[in-house]
């Protein structure tokens, strides 16, 4: 009887301590990341997360992770934040591929953010059984947004030494492919895209008090 009434209060001490401490999920974007909207236009969005061994490996600073929607349009973008760091992230290739998609339709595609050149991201289809998605993604840091790793990374080794402290984010967007649409799935992913690459360079820019103008 003692030893059930230990284990009850250890239990209920327990299930106290996790609802007055619960789990932080570093995929909601605590720090620098808190400042990207929930809304893009009118795309509403609403948190999701990863599981600790991915946060593990990324090693971020921050991270987030959002579903957004408008009307029947369903996209996800992902932001992982590092300060201080050459590197980004992880090959988004790998990640699909890890997960049994088979990588198809490979290539560039260009996005209208309001400057006058634009800017390039990486695109690529991502398929598997009853499961088709289409990926664009992209790095941006001080003063540029960028498809090519090499570039950034380059950008991340000067600001540094410049300034002995250096920010950087990889980016990136998806849309399900319906019906096997691809170019339906394009249109929506262009839009979404092309609004957060307007608006995100900025938001990051004035939250780490550096400020982003993107040549």
């Amino acid at each position: 009887m003692i030893r059930f009434a230990i284990a009850a209060a250890l239990l209920a001490a327990t299930a106290a301590y996790g609802w007055l401490n619960p789990p932080v999920d570093l995929a909601v974007g605590r720090g620098v990341l808190a400042a990207c909207p929930v809304a893009f236009g009118p795309w509403n969005g609403a948190e999701l997360s990863f599981d600790d061994a991915v946060e593990e490996e990324l090693a971020a600073d921050d991270i987030l992770i959002r579903r957004y929607q408008h009307g029947e349009d369903v996209v996800w973008l992902c932001i992982v934040y590092h300060q201080n760091r050459r590197y980004g992230a992880h090959d988004p290739h790998l990640c699909y591929e890890s997960q049994g998609y088979v990588i198809e339709d490979a290539g560039r595609t260009h996005l209208e953010d309001g400057s006058a050149r634009g800017i390039e991201a990486v695109r690529f289809v991502a398929d598997r059984s009853h499961d088709r998605r289409l990926v664009y993604y992209w790095w941006t840091t001080e003063g540029l947004t960028t498809a090519d790793a090499e570039a950034f990374r380059r950008r991340l080794a000067l600001t540094g030494a410049l300034d002995n402290r250096s920010w950087g984010a990889f980016v990136r967007v998806e849309a399900l492919v319906r019906s096997d649409d691809d170019a339906a799935a394009a249109r929506t992913l262009d839009d979404f895209a092309a609004r957060v690459a307007a608006e995100l360079p900025a938001l990051l820019g004035a939250a780490t008090g550096t400020g982003n103008a993107v040549p």
